[in-house]
């Protein structure tokens, strides 16, 4: 019977979906010692670093539930010969949806209302000013699909978008009533911005000391991309402090779980949710379903419809 090793828990429909392909177990945290017994290696949110997969022998299939593969060591897996999936075109809409929850719970700054019920505090709520979102200005970093439906949504408020892409030409690929602009007169101008590029190498640190010192009028930042694009957490606390930011929400963060400890939980100004605001329960139907799918596909020796490594294709039967 093959064996399936999911690196973090699962929703219970998804163990059943996934239990027509083999057991589904969930690692204990001894991930290293524990995928060696496995089949196929169900990644969440968690590191697989080469020494990992190299330990998992009977490997023949790496599944991450989402599009990014930052925490997957592709050249491992491609040198072992171990094709990798994710699932890349689920994921727009919720996470989408859930930008904006951060989107609106910061420029609201209802961190800082929430405050206003400490002692004495009532009367603070009148020095509190909220952003408008009609007519205010949306910058966004990165015009996959999640940025472009970021975008969408806020064309809808009536906001004007502007968005820094390095990879997308200013042609026909530009998204209807998106502004193409460099990153420093994006953050110069706009009055939020939402992080959704990929992390790589050109996109870690993007936003450093240099790039929030030249914002204008202490624009939002949202960040539900990955939590190295911005150069450290306690940037984001001085950048606040400085008046470079007015308010911050965060579903992503460089170290992850976010220490209890961590400044950025106590500061009202921000707002945190656990890397989790995109997962819905439609996206978890759909992301589980269409990992099975490939899997499936894999193991049945046939090229799997979201293959990240086609180097591997060579090896398949």
């Amino acid at each position: 019977m093959l064996r399936l090793l999911a690196t973090a828990g699962i929703p219970h429909a998804a163990h059943a979906l996934l239990e027509e392909i083999g057991i589904v177990e969930v690692s204990r945290g001894d991930l290293r010692s524990e995928v060696a017994a496995a089949d196929v290696l169900l990644v969440r949110g968690e590191r697989v670093d080469g020494d990992c997969i190299r330990a998992g022998e009977r490997l023949r299939v790496i599944a991450r539930t989402g599009a990014g593969v930052d925490n997957v060591d592709l050249d491992a897996a491609t040198a072992a010969g171990i094709p990798v999936v994710n699932a890349p075109d689920v994921g727009a809409q919720p996470m989408a949806e859930g930008t904006w929850a951060l989107i609106i719970a910061a420029a609201k700054r209802l961190g800082e209302l929430r405050a206003c019920f400490a002692p004495d505090g009532w009367d603070e709520r009148y020095a509190i000013q909220g952003l408008d979102l009609d007519g205010a200005t949306l910058g966004i970093v990165g015009l996959g699909a999640i940025g472009r439906e970021v975008g969408r949504i806020g064309r809808a408020f009536g906001m004007h978008v502007v968005a820094y892409d390095p990879g997308l030409p200013d042609g026909p690929s530009r998204p209807d009533g998106v502004e193409l602009v460099g990153l420093e007169e994006l953050l110069a101008r706009v009055d939020v911005v939402t992080l959704h590029c990929p992390l790589t190498e050109a996109t870690r640190g993007l936003i450093d000391r240099a790039a929030l010192g030249g914002t204008r009028g202490a624009p939002v930042l949202v960040n539900a991309a990955r939590g190295e694009v911005v150069d450290g957490d306690r940037l984001l606390l001085e950048a606040l402090d400085r008046g470079w930011l007015s308010a911050v929400g965060l579903d992503v963060f460089a170290s992850e779980p976010l220490a209890s400890s961590s400044p950025l939980l106590r500061d009202p100004r921000v707002i945190c949710t656990p890397h989790a605001i995109g997962l819905t329960r439609r996206w978890n139907e759909r992301v589980f379903a269409a990992l099975r799918n490939d899997i499936g596909s894999v193991l049945a020796g046939e090229r799997p419809a979201n293959l990240v490594n086609p180097d591997v294709l060579a090896g398949l039967s």
